[in-house]
């Protein structure tokens, strides 16, 4: 996908995290996604405190974060990972293997 034809305004972001690939309790920064456009940014990140991360941040508006403990999951399987969001709806959906993990109102 190319970066430019990223919606800031309204979108989902899924992928999957393969087995062994990603260690969700060892304490250390891992990137997952990270998307550049003109209007802003979008990062998913399993953090050093073992949290995976969303991080949206709209040029002239703001940036909205959401996070999930993920210290339990197991690193030996493979996890789906989805990010909905939408300006209109000031809301953002972090959903792991299907479930909805956590919910943030846009700012």
């Amino acid at each position: 996908m190319e970066n430019k034809k990223i919606n800031l305004d309204e979108g989902t972001i899924v992928f999957w995290i393969h087995a062994n690939k990603v260690n969700f309790n060892d304490d250390k920064f891992t990137p997952l996604k990270n998307q550049d456009t003109e209007k802003g940014s979008i990062f998913i990140l399993k953090d050093a405190d073992n949290k995976i991360k969303f991080f949206y941040v709209y040029l002239g508006q703001g940036r909205t974060d959401i996070e999930w403990d993920c210290s339990n999951l197991d690193s030996s399987i493979k996890h789906m990972i989805a990010v909905t969001w939408s300006q209109s709806n000031k809301q953002i959906k972090l959903f792991v293997d299907g479930k909805l993990k956590d919910t943030s109102k846009i700012k």
